[in-house]
């Protein structure tokens, strides 16, 4: 080879390194680390960088904040977050209602987006896969109610925010008001084409909150159901009930949420102004679920059940504790029990039973701006009905 030669062999070769280091300072760290694991190559071992909205404190005020997730480990897969829904029990414990908190914290459990990266033994996604997480992150999985499918019993599972997590550089789970996410495989479900991001993230626990209980209790066409208190989860337990065929009445506070309560397919829309408003329903009912998060008389809401039917409680108020009129239920012979979400098996049947009988959620988009907005709102109950973020404005 002459000396021209090797100068012009020289030459391209400087050329070609120089042009494949530009593009690896190109891509992104996540998508380095989703080509690797596309092979099931090395996992990269250094944490990842987030951004989101965070509590601080107990005002109920979240601000814009900088973190980091764990790396993926063998067994996660990395979300990049496209919508994250806002759910009345991120207002509550982050507000500390359920306790004192570890701060900064960010909330939110109704996540959605894309698998960019996965652990080499992974098999349930892919890379480019959508994916939903829900109010569940982690676990070590060998707890009977895990293997039974309902891991939200198991003593070891990591809720999604503010759980104290070994693995994550802040000590404490963080949520889906953010940029991505790291969890565990297990704790993901599958989000179909059939259903967009937006309206899929409601599911992820209003859905699910509201579909398990509403399954337990077997129901049939014809059967009649209440729903007392119409928000989120309200609205969301009305459209389920309905698509199976149930004979639904809606109870609620906000005179102005009637014609939707009729429109989502109830028979009967009650404005609870007077508990004499219930009278005329005592006993009639085969089975009701309120979704109110606050202290109310549930004896005079469980009368309207016939005796040996069921009430379920999944509003969570401050404390988690309710005041029960034992005389109140004795009278009335309803069996009361309270439910928490559902398990990874039961999440997935929701999403996808929604999916494919347009079961949706009435949402309004809105950017990471307007979340303390939102949160009042939804405080004071004109929320219609779940506000949904846009991660891409975090």
């Amino acid at each position: 080879m002459s000396d021209n030669d090797k100068k012009v062999s020289r030459r391209a070769f400087i050329q070609q390194t120089a042009a494949a280091g530009v593009g690896l300072m190109l891509i992104s760290p996540a998508q380095l680390l989703a080509k690797a694991n596309q092979s099931k190559g090395p996992v990269m071992s250094t944490n990842i960088k987030s951004k989101g909205y965070a509590a601080t404190d107990t005002s109920g005020k979240l601000s814009p904040w900088e973190f980091e997730r764990r790396p993926v480990g063998d067994n996660d897969i990395l979300i990049e977050i496209k919508y994250a829904s806002i759910c009345h029990s991120d207002i509550h414990q982050m507000k500390g209602h359920w306790g004192k908190q570890q701060y900064p914290q960010v909330p939110g459990h109704e996540i959605v987006g894309i698998v960019t990266a996965v652990g080499r033994n992974v098999t349930k996604f892919k890379v480019g896969d959508r994916a939903g997480v829900g109010c569940m992150v982690d676990s070590n999985l060998e707890h009977e109610s895990c293997k039974n499918g309902e891991e939200q019993y198991c003593p070891e599972t990591v809720f999604t925010y503010g759980y104290p997590e070994k693995s994550s550089p802040t000590g404490i789970s963080q949520g889906g008001y953010s940029t991505n996410i790291v969890v565990r495989d297990h704790f993901a479900v599958h989000i179909p084409d059939n259903i967009s991001f937006q309206e899929a993230a409601p599911l992820l626990c209003a859905g699910i909150t509201t579909y398990s209980p509403l399954m337990k209790v077997d129901l049939k066409k014809g059967f009649k159901v209440g729903v007392a208190g119409i928000g989120g989860l309200g609205h969301m337990a009305i459209k389920l009930a309905v698509s199976k065929g149930a004979e639904v009445y809606g109870f609620t506070t906000s005179p102005d949420k009637v014609k939707d309560i009729l429109a989502f397919g109830a028979k009967e829309a009650i404005v609870m102004d007077s508990p004499a408003k219930l009278a005329p329903y005592k006993g009639k009912l085969d089975y009701m679920i309120s979704t109110i998060p606050v202290q109310f008389d549930v004896a005079a809401y469980a009368s309207v059940v016939k005796p040996y039917g069921f009430f379920t409680q999944v509003g969570m108020p401050e404390g988690f504790e309710l005041t029960l009129s034992n005389i109140g239920l004795s009278i009335s012979r309803v069996n009361f029990n309270a439910s928490l979400i559902g398990g990874m098996p039961e999440t997935q049947e929701v999403v996808t039973y929604c999916a494919d009988n347009n079961v949706l959620p009435q949402i309004q988009i809105i950017k990471a701006e307007q979340i303390n907005e939102a949160w009042e709102k939804v405080v004071n109950k004109e929320a219609r009905y779940r506000y949904v973020i846009d991660a891409a404005t975090f």
